[in-house]
């Protein structure tokens, strides 16, 4: 009797090991989209389009079959004030040209569905538990935070910190806006709240941008630096 429990017990869980394995991915990538309201519809257009060119583009393509067949998962989220988060794009397996193109068409069909404040402390909590609490499970986890400004009431150094402990690396992309230049001073102090108190992990990094205009050919090469990960980061610097 016994044994035919520990039988009966043992096929209960054999499916659900199989499942677990059937998730691994090299990497789990959460791309956090600023929508807040310093950014306008033609600056949300071209973070869109942005990000859907980055994927179709080969040198991405190219870093993501350097993962080899178990590839990526990948979601995008929109993130604005408190409390303002939604996932825009939801997790998707991402490991051949086929894969990227089709997340790519997610992407240029994606709606603005936040505005507000600036929370970053806020996007931090909410990528990390994405992160933790999805289906995958990721050799390397990675939030990638894009924005063009500093967070307006709370310090995220906390949630960042929360981060690390998870192993999870964050990176920025600043946004410098025409619309919204404030002066070199103002340019400063952003690059500093990011530096200080957003990104942080195995081979972070730092990117900026003048203007949305340049956002495309940045995520590109974002985006490449972040998949084929630290070990890249630290080849490309010597």
């Amino acid at each position: 009797m016994i044994a035919r429990m520990v039988t009966i017990a043992l096929l209960a869980w054999l499916p659900a090991a199989s499942n677990v394995q059937a998730n691994e991915v090299e990497l789990e990538l959460l791309l956090a989209v600023d929508t807040s309201t310093s950014v306008n519809a033609r600056e949300f257009r071209l973070q869109r389009q942005g990000y859907a060119d980055a994927f179709r583009s080969q040198k991405v393509q190219d870093a993501i079959a350097s993962l080899g067949p178990r590839g990526m998962a990948v979601a995008l989220v929109q993130w604005a004030g408190p409390r303002s988060q939604i996932m825009a794009v939801d997790w998707r397996v991402v490991n051949s040209p086929a894969s990227a193109d089709a997340y790519a068409e997610q992407l240029d069909r994606m709606h603005r569905q936040l505005q507000g404040l600036t929370d970053i402390s806020g996007i931090l909590k909410y990528a990390r538990k994405a992160l933790l609490n999805n289906r995958y499970q990721g050799a390397r986890l990675a939030i990638d935070v894009s924005g063009d400004g500093a967070s307006d009431e709370r310090d995220p150094s906390a949630e960042r910190d929360l981060s690390l402990v998870e192993g999870i690396t964050i990176n920025g992309i600043i946004i410098h806006s025409e619309e919204y230049d404030l002066g070199e001073l103002a340019t400063i102090g952003l690059r500093a709240h990011y530096r200080d108190r957003v990104i942080g992990g195995p081979g972070h990094f730092l990117i900026e941008v003048e203007g949305f205009d340049g956002f495309a050919e940045a995520i590109e090469r974002k985006l490449v630096r972040e998949i084929r990960g630290a070990a890249f980061a630290q080849m490309r610097s010597k």
